[in-house]
């Protein structure tokens, strides 16, 4: 399974029928080493890292477990946990609403040649959205070991079928 940086998504096929490979999921997560938690729902499962080891950066993994002709194909992808993912898009789309705005102001005081201080928005924007890029990076960073044990977990569970 081949990850890249920023939220990796996998598809891997298995031989055994979905409801297998779903218990072996949950064995792998069960083991008394694991520091892992799994959710099951229908043919999706969610495995996170334990509440005590948990942190603002913890990644957790969403896997779509379909049948077909060969086996089990799982699609994956190792992601923020949705709320900081959901934070970081509001934030973003804050930072971009109000530098369209004051674009716009800046245009609209430019053509009424004014002082056109609406046109500081632009680079403000930009220098935040630089900035929550690289809280991103740092956050990516610290979650990189609990990522890689996701990772392993989910690799050593599918390749036990």
């Amino acid at each position: 399974m081949s990850l890249g940086r920023i939220r990796p998504r996998f598809t891997v096929r298995v031989p055994g029928t979905v409801d297998e490979e779903i218990a072996l999921l949950q064995a792998a997560v069960g083991t008394s080493g694991s520091r892992c938690v799994s959710r099951v729902l229908g043919n999706h499962v969610d495995i996170t890292i334990v509440r005590e080891e948990r942190h603002r950066w913890s990644p957790c993994v969403h896997l779509e477990l379909l049948e077909s002709a060969e086996g089990t194909i799982v699609h994956g992808m190792i992601a923020p946990h949705p709320n900081v993912w959901t934070l970081f898009a509001f934030v973003y789309i804050t930072i971009a609403t109000a530098t369209a705005f004051g674009l716009m102001l800046g245009l609209t005081q430019l053509f009424l040649e004014q002082y056109a201080w609406g046109l500081w928005t632009v680079p403000a924007g930009l220098l935040l959205s630089a900035g929550m890029y690289g809280v991103s990076q740092v956050g990516q960073r610290l979650a990189a070991d609990q990522t890689r044990l996701l990772s392993e977990l989910i690799d050593d569970a599918l390749r036990g079928s």
